[in-house]
């Protein structure tokens, strides 16, 4: 199969990503390209989904299977292929951005990006999309295709790593599932050495990991979620500060003023007033 399409400049001219050419190939071992510097003026990324194929970097020939993927920058020297006898299954686009995410200022940095990503991470979807509107394309399509892409770039920058990276995506898939039922179960009361044992992980190298994937420490994560639950049973009910600090997981609603002030500038019951129901 040898599916593309291209589409016309946006009208729109302030997208902050938007795709140029696209398409998916599969049992097509003819797809090899071999691109000179400065040829092509925009970003260049593929993902594998099954089969094999490879990458020529810096003479270094880089084998690409199923949950491979790669990143030239614009004007990149560029040699890829398909595996003759097992044909790589490859979803791909070039497109124009300014971002200023690691992905691609890695790709800047190297004039090439080679990494692992998760194939179960509902990356295909949305290409399946964005092809779909590619191909009946009208105007009105536009925000939709840059919001696409620019899905597909930070779901990538959330399930990824280098291709020699020190975070396997099982590591990242085990914290990310403690991070959900952190989340969800938020207001239970949790510990570093409880949020640890949901991975399996010492808490130390719970720690660790957590705040490479996630961003941020567990215990502000944490507090994150905690606060995200008052702000809605603030503008939702009329439960008092009190009760919304015990359903949020504070001890205290004496704490639970204290943090909230930090966080959002301003005590539990103005924010009610600004934002609860009657407000809105």
């Amino acid at each position: 199969m040898n599916k593309q399409c291209y589409l016309p400049t946006p009208a729109y001219t302030k997208y902050v990503c938007y795709p140029e050419f696209l398409g998916h190939y599969s049992n097509f071992p003819q797809h090899a390209e071999r691109r000179s510097e400065g040829l092509l003026n925009s970003y260049n990324l593929h993902l594998i989904f099954a089969g094999e194929g490879y990458v020529f970097h810096e003479g270094e020939r880089i084998s690409m299977g199923r949950g491979k993927g790669f990143l030239f920058p614009r004007g990149a020297y560029q040699q890829y292929g398909s595996d003759l006898s097992q044909p790589w299954d490859v979803r791909w686009v070039h497109f124009g951005t300014g971002l200023p995410l690691p992905l691609l200022e890695e790709a800047d940095q190297s004039r090439g990006y080679f990494f692992s990503f998760d194939p179960e991470a509902g990356l295909e979807s949305l290409f399946e999309e964005m092809y779909r509107l590619g191909t009946s394309y009208e105007t009105r399509y536009e925000p939709r295709l840059s919001a696409l892409l620019y899905e597909i770039l930070i779901t990538l920058l959330q399930n990824s790593e280098p291709q020699h990276g020190a975070v396997s995506q099982e590591v990242r898939h085990s914290i990310r599932n403690a991070a959900n039922i952190i989340h969800r179960e938020c207001a239970g009361a949790w510990t570093l050495e409880t949020m640890a044992r949901l991975s399996g992980y010492s808490s130390y190298h719970f720690l660790r990991l957590f705040r490479t994937i996630m961003g941020k420490t567990p215990n502000r994560y944490l507090t994150d979620c905690r606060l995200a639950r008052a702000k809605l049973l603030l503008v939702s009910t009329g439960f008092s500060v009190a009760e919304i600090a015990q359903q949020a997981g504070f001890a205290q609603s004496s704490y639970f003023i204290k943090v909230f002030r930090q966080f959002e500038g301003m005590p539990p019951n103005q924010y009610r007033l600004a934002f609860g129901t009657t407000a809105n």
